[in-house]
């Protein structure tokens, strides 16, 4: 199989775990290069991948390439989706990235531009928005749906059926339980148990997860 140019948009810490979820499938994909506003040194020592000047060098590539969100903050939402708004503007490519180490059921379906990365599950049915990333040891069951530019931290886990909306960012280890409602732009602390619906622009932790105070 011939590999896939991918150009990383990132080159942090979360960069080098979607680099090596990329290259987990033999031929899958080739690292072209990767952006970012500074110089990534360990990024370009572990992959041999170079760095993009800007975002004007990655697009004139953008016929050649896919491109995927390799940043990973808490707190990126509005610069990841103001990237993707940029790069959508001219056409470009969104590739979904999965470990060779994760688990997707053939029932799951999955938009352009998610990552899904080592000891992941993605359980039947279960339905991912555009830029969603489902890290390390986390788990959708069955039926749920996660809205675009949401993020699972490692080992961040949902029941079934469960409905989260777009922009949201779960945290390490937080558990959710089935057929509860996640709004928009909520924040599930680290650890925290989520046991009812959660409203919009909510930050709950703890367990049972509470929203925090203001």
């Amino acid at each position: 199989m011939s590999a896939g140019g991918l150009i990383l948009l990132g080159g942090g810490e979360h960069a080098r775990v979607v680099a090596d979820a990329a290259l987990s499938l033999a031929g899958a994909w080739e690292l072209v290069g990767y952006v970012d506003p500074q110089p990534c040194p360990e990024l370009e020592t572990r992959f041999g991948v170079k760095r993009l000047q800007n975002d004007e060098a990655a697009l004139a590539l953008a016929d050649r390439v896919w491109f995927v969100l390799a940043i990973g903050r808490r707190d990126s939402v509005s610069l990841r989706r103001r990237l993707a708004a940029r790069y959508d503007a001219v056409g470009a490519r969104w590739a979904t990235v999965r470990h060779a180490a994760s688990w997707i059921s053939p029932s799951a379906k999955l938009a352009p531009g998610t990552a899904i990365l080592a000891g992941a599950i993605v359980q039947t049915g279960a339905e991912l928005g555009p830029h969603v990333v489902i890290n390390t040891g986390a788990i959708v069951e069955h039926d749920t749906q996660v809205g675009d530019f949401s993020q699972f931290a490692p080992a961040a886990v949902t029941g079934g059926g469960v409905e989260i909306g777009p922009d949201c960012y779960l945290g390490l280890g937080c558990r959710v339980r089935d057929h509860v409602r996640i709004g928009t732009g909520v924040t599930v602390g680290m650890g925290a148990v989520v046991t009812r619906s959660v409203a919009d622009g909510e930050t709950v932790l703890g367990v049972p997860a509470r929203a925090r105070d203001h």
